[in-house]
């Protein structure tokens, strides 16, 4: 069985994101700069763009791995960390902590790693002295993206705060973190009852 702990998110991880999340610069940039971004290199942009960010609010993220690999990460902070944020219809509110984004690997899918990522953004919001966290959910989402599922966002707990057809605005109180954690504990037993399960002894041959 692999060890899975989840850690702060460190500039030093940002290379070990997907392929497609290491030059994204859709959350650290407003709609207008982002189009001259691409001028330069955005690996570089978003590595100088999370060590100011940092130095100035703290860890803004945190890393799931399973023993050494990777598997899964949350990048969240507060709201004006984030001007792609404006991008939206809605605004965060100013006692939450904004879940900008949210990624699991194939490999790791369906073993509670996005709950538990969501926990520890909901523990971090704790600590900070925020009520709660809130995030844009995609309802018609389709593929990895930069924007969080609004069906996994309503699964974990998450409500509507600000409807929208295509990107409503979701939250979720710090006071649901026991709950949070049980559902957590209990995917894990289930996912080792699945593992470790004996095989029915076969039938003797009449």
């Amino acid at each position: 069985m692999a060890r899975q702990f989840i850690r702060d998110l460190t500039v030093g991880d940002l290379s070990a994101l997907p392929t497609r999340c290491r030059g994204c610069l859709f959350w650290e940039l407003a709609p207008i700069e982002r189009a001259f971004a691409s001028e330069h290199d955005p690996e570089f942009e978003k590595e100088a763009w999370f060590s100011e960010v940092s130095l100035v609010v703290g860890a803004c993220g945190k890393v799931a791995y399973s023993d050494n690999d990777p598997v899964g990460y949350a990048l969240f902070g507060p709201p004006e960390i984030f001007p792609g944020a404006l991008s939206f219809p809605a605004r965060v509110s100013k006692d939450a902590l904004l879940l900008a984004t949210l990624h699991v690997l194939p490999v790791a899918e369906r073993e509670g790693i996005g709950r538990a990522l969501v926990h520890a953004a909901l523990r971090e919001a704790k600590g900070r002295g925020k009520r709660a966290v809130e995030a844009f959910g995609d309802r018609q989402w389709r593929h990895p993206d930069c924007v969080i599922p609004a069906e996994f966002l309503e699964k974990v707990g998450f409500r509507v705060r600000r409807e929208h057809v295509r990107f409503p605005l979701l939250r979720i109180d710090v006071r649901s973190l026991g709950r949070i954690a049980e559902d957590a504990a209990a995917a894990v037993e289930k996912l080792l009852e699945s593992v470790f399960r004996p095989e029915p002894a076969a039938k003797a041959a009449p």
